[in-house]
């Protein structure tokens, strides 16, 4: 196990690498857990919530790249619903277990291992997508957005779905007795350092693995969309979140979902953008 070390010791590849090592050590617990249901998808399910599902809209004959797509239920669910589809992903354990999954099922979706910042696949889609968790592992939202600008074709859409940034700085630990915040809401050069990593599929599950995390405010999301040449089109936020990352928040009335009953807040939140044509 690599001790964890303070970010000052690292720059960004160290940084990169080493949540990588960490993706790679979820992925087998993440394919064995009920959280992601690979039997259910096996009988036909879809991996895809109603937001993603009515921001993105019919797929039918239509390119899609998936960004950081994990170990593919997104990607083969939008492929299962008729798109051309093909997922990215920077851990090569999840991109084994999603060729594994495309064998299996019979589906024909593409993956590639690829470093979201960094990759260039010399093709371009009409849909672009990326949801849940995705943004906090980036240390630099500026060239993510030239990714997603340079795989799309004019016309092309893109559309995120993500956690709200300001639940990185509360305390997740507390009973609910109030609110204390923990960590910067807005960016430093930085990660903050969770020096022992756990998995959201399993509270109590530890992996060995420091994680490293960046909070990127809407601000910062919107201009390095814009900055990238996409006319954002829809910018909405949401009350419901399809994970649990705070302890006072509830079930929500639709199964999967998370909200907050009192005081309630923005837990989520969607955006649209579209490359326009030159």
């Amino acid at each position: 196990m690599k001790p964890p070390a303070t970010a000052a010791d690292l720059d960004q590849a160290d940084w990169l690498a080493r949540n990588q090592a960490m993706w790679d050590a979820r992925v087998p617990l993440h394919t064995a857990s009920g959280w992601y249901d690979l039997d259910g998808f096996r009988n036909g399910g879809l991996a895809l919530d109603d937001l993603e599902l009515a921001g993105v809209g019919d797929v039918q004959g239509r390119s899609l790249l998936h960004l950081q797509c994990h170990f593919g239920l997104g990607t083969l669910s939008w492929a299962r619903l008729g798109a051309d589809a093909t997922g990215i992903d920077f851990s090569a354990a999840a991109i084994a277990q999603a060729h594994a999954l495309v064998r299996e099922l019979d589906v024909p979706a593409q993956f590639e291992q690829a470093e979201v910042s960094t990759c260039r696949l010399g093709r371009t889609f009409d849909i672009c997508f990326t949801s849940w968790g995705v943004l906090m592992w980036l240390p630099d939202l500026r060239a993510w957005a030239r990714t997603i600008a340079e795989h799309l074709r004019p016309g092309g859409e893109f559309f995120l779905a993500e956690g709200h940034p300001h639940l990185f700085i509360w305390d997740d630990e507390r009973d609910g007795a109030g609110y204390l915040p923990r960590n910067p809401y807005f960016r430093h050069r930085e990660p903050v350092v969770d020096a022992e990593a756990g998995t959201y599929v399993d509270d109590c599950q530890r992996i060995g693995h420091a994680q490293y995390r960046w909070n990127h405010p809407i601000s910062e999301v919107v201009t390095a969309i814009a900055e990238a040449g996409l006319r954002i089109t829809e910018l909405a936020e949401h009350p419901r979140l399809p994970w649990r990352p705070l302890a006072w928040m509830v079930p929500d009335q639709r199964p999967g979902w998370w909200r907050i009953d009192r005081d309630p807040f923005p837990l989520s939140f969607t955006l649209k953008a579209v490359k326009e044509n030159a």
